[in-house]
């Protein structure tokens, strides 16, 4: 399948995440209720703020976790969420370095980011973004500009950590965007990321069980020690990504989910407030239950059945969707860090769809 990655495939559904491939990566992904240990009191001083603690309210997937329906603790037996997933990224920060031998800036620069780049994610993650941002103008990227400069109240608290530590807020949120200039500005602005290398394996690991050995961790290891990409590793988990778009993310019942949730919001706008954007999942459902009922049937319904269950006026509901591709070049076999976009190419086709057509067309 590796070798298939030169043409060009759309996104398909997901409804059987069997058809993954055979070498996928799907590592052990940290919970939220583990013990995580890092060796920079800074980072664990970041963990205890509120906007942090928050995350742990925050699904990952959003609407797209309601096809979750267990709560084991295996990955594919439950829904994972936002804190769980910066903690992933901030274990390949740490890791990444302390075998590289960063200075005390650097490093906390990187955990900074690491910790702080979802900070401001709203309930139900992007589902409810484009909602949010229309009626509010708010999205997770401004919101964590505003905590992290400490404009918001939850955000006192991060502002004096990066403050303490010596960090300039402005320079972390450089980082976060992909903006800084800086030596190891790649983990974050690369096509191989921090963000995306946890993002992908956990997405990964919702789908179905594997067991694999932490390879990326590994990878991540080799990265830092001889600063060459390692590009076995990286090939893998481009394909890998491709996968998760196209079976998961792209799949027929998530972009129903994600189009469901936005449809129901508004319709019912005059009943959310823009501080609803700042609430947990569980809040959220307190405020707005019947919206987390529709989920419920959305994800438990055969989708053919649905045009049947849900409000008539929804049914011509237009939302924008995204078809990606991603892409190895092998032929451009280039290991340094500033080369590696020539060779993990993505394409993005944006169009409307209406949920009437996301249901016919299954």
């Amino acid at each position: 399948m590796l070798d298939d990655l030169e043409s060009s495939k759309s996104c398909r559904d997901a409804s059987d995440p069997s058809t993954l491939m055979p070498l996928a990566i799907a590592e052990a992904t940290f919970r939220s209720d583990e013990e995580v240990s890092f060796v920079d009191p800074f980072a664990l001083e970041l963990m205890s703020t509120a906007p942090l603690r928050r995350l742990a309210g925050i699904g990952f997937l959003g609407a797209i976790d309601f096809m979750r329906q267990g709560s084991g603790r295996s990955a594919h037996r439950r829904r994972h969420n936002r804190l769980e997933h910066t903690l992933g990224v901030a274990r390949l920060a740490e890791t990444y370095a302390h075998e590289a031998g960063l200075p005390e800036k650097r490093r906390r620069l990187l955990l900074a980011a690491a910790l702080l780049h979802d900070v401001g994610h709203g309930p139900l993650s992007h589902t409810l973004e484009p909602v949010f941002a229309e009626a509010y103008d708010l999205d997770h990227h401004s919101m964590t500009r505003r905590i992290v400069r400490g404009e918001t109240r939850s955000g006192h608290d991060v502002y004096a950590s990066l403050r303490d530590a010596k960090l300039d807020p402005d320079e972390v949120l450089a980082m976060i965007d992909g903006h800084h200039s800086g030596p190891d500005a790649f983990l974050f602005a690369g096509p191989i990321n921090f963000d995306t290398m946890d993002g992908i394996l956990r997405s990964r690991a919702f789908m179905k069980r594997r067991t694999a050995p932490r390879a990326m961790l590994a990878a991540v290891r080799h990265w830092a020690q001889t600063g060459r990409a390692p590009l076995s590793e990286f090939d893998a988990f481009w394909s890998l990504k491709h996968d998760v778009y196209t079976l998961l993310i792209c799949g027929a019942r998530g972009r129903l989910l994600d189009a469901v949730a936005q449809a129901y919001m508004r319709a019912n706008i005059d009943e959310f407030e823009a501080s609803d954007f700042e609430r947990s999942e569980a809040t959220l459902r307190k405020r707005h239950p019947k919206l987390f009922e529709v989920l419920g049937v959305v994800a438990n319904q055969r989708i053919s059945s649905l045009k049947d269950r849900l409000p008539s006026d929804w049914m011509k509901e237009e939302v924008m969707v995204k078809d990606r591709a991603f892409t190895v070049k092998a032929e451009n076999g280039l290991y340094e860090n500033n080369q590696l976009d020539a060779r993990y190419t993505q394409s993005k086709f944006t169009r409307r769809i209406s949920i009437e057509e996301l249901i016919a067309g299954q």
